[in-house]
């Protein structure tokens, strides 16, 4: 999905244009107040966004950097992960969790999903060597992977464990949020996200000191609090302007993820009776807090069921067409992944997004059940 080309559409997929509608008054006071102090680079409101997350979060360090993509770049830099690495995760993610491995001159190694989208940890353990330093967990759609079940093979043979948390801000299990579990974890902070700013934007965590210093150094050139250089660093900092807007959306956070918890029930109830859907369940374990920063359906026809919805003017999105592994020309080698391939063939995520009404809920849950001949 190309951002901007969702105007056309009845029910879009993400509701950037009435978000600003509603909240450009206080946008635009945080831009003009950037502009006006010119203060764009590492200046306050990226201190203020980094102290508010880790407040929220329970974290005791989020550094702001350039996007998600970075941020699992520079947590796998921190932990010197490189050349003769191994490092376990899943295809059923974006590109840029596997990328980011390559980068770093490791190996990525994949396993499959659960019916839940998450890693399936029970094929965690036959995939370590003895070359496995890391596991990267993606919690997909706004739900943690199982990471107590995760955490346990990870400590049996002393891996690290980095979070791909970005599409799961705000998600947690028993009151201990995403951006917790492992050694170091990465954010993205990008338009499509259920917290973003209006551009590129990542995030990392840790509750290590000494990691956070040294993504503080990577993300800006190696340079440190003093401009003394000590590393060969990176440019990946976020910028104070979108800073200011993330500062602004961030005080809606928490209502954003009541009307998407609401949006999802919704979808839920209505669709439950159709028998030739499989929408996402409940947690089996009532600690868990999801996000619903997609709402995955799964269809036998999903190619037909994506046409009817665009002829009723719905936007969808699939979460992923072609898993990252049957990407020839990536070269990311044989891999046995029958729940991610069946998945790739099958998912269709509807529009979840705050700024849906309940009109539009409903006109989405009867365009189905049309297609369903009622169900």
């Amino acid at each position: 999905m190309v951002l901007g080309q969702h105007d056309s559409f009845q029910v879009p997929y993400v509701g950037l244009k009435q978000e600003f509608g509603q909240r450009q008054e206080e946008l635009l006071a945080a831009f003009s107040t950037v502009a006006a102090n010119a203060s764009y680079i590492l200046r306050e409101d990226v201190e203020l966004f980094e102290e508010s997350i880790a407040k929220m979060l329970g974290v005791r360090y989020a550094i702001g950097v350039n996007s998600g993509t970075d941020a699992l770049f520079l947590a796998l830099k921190a932990l010197d992960i490189g050349k003769g690495d191994e490092v376990i995760t899943v295809a059923h993610t974006f590109v840029a969790t596997v990328s980011t491995i390559v980068h770093c001159g490791a190996k990525p190694v994949l396993i499959d999903i659960a019916d839940d989208f998450n890693l399936a940890v029970e094929k965690l353990e036959q995939a370590v060597t003895a070359s496995t330093r890391a596991i990267i967990p993606v919690h997909m759609n706004g739900r943690c992977c199982n990471m107590d079940a995760l955490l346990a093979i990870a400590g049996k043979y002393r891996l690290h464990v980095i979070e791909d948390a970005a599409q799961s801000l705000g998600a947690h299990i028993n009151g201990v949020y995403a951006g917790n579990f492992g050694i170091i974890n990465a954010f993205s902070l990008h338009p499509m996200k259920s917290l973003h700013c209006y551009g590129d934007g990542g995030l990392v965590t840790t509750n290590d000191r000494c990691l956070a210093e040294q993504v503080r150094l990577l993300r800006n050139h190696g340079q440190n609090q003093n401009k003394e250089l000590v590393a060969f660093g990176f440019n990946s900092r976020l910028d104070n302007l979108q800073a200011a807007l993330l500062n602004v959306n961030l005080k809606y956070f928490e209502s954003d993820i009541k009307r998407r918890r609401q949006i999802a029930l919704r979808y839920h109830t209505g669709l439950m009776n159709c028998v030739d859907l499989k929408l996402p369940q409940p947690p089996k374990d009532s600690g868990y807090f999801d996000t619903f920063s997609s709402y995955p359906i799964r269809c036998l026809k999903r190619d037909q069921l994506l046409r009817h919805l665009r002829q009723k003017n719905i936007e969808c999105f699939i979460h992923w067409e072609k898993p990252l592994h049957l990407n020839e020309s990536i070269k990311l080698g044989n891999f046995d992944l029958p729940v991610t391939e069946q998945v790739s063939r099958e998912v269709l995520s509807l529009p979840i997004h705050p700024f849906l009404d309940d009109e539009q809920c409903e006109y989405v849950i009867a365009a189905i059940k049309e297609f369903f001949n009622g169900c």
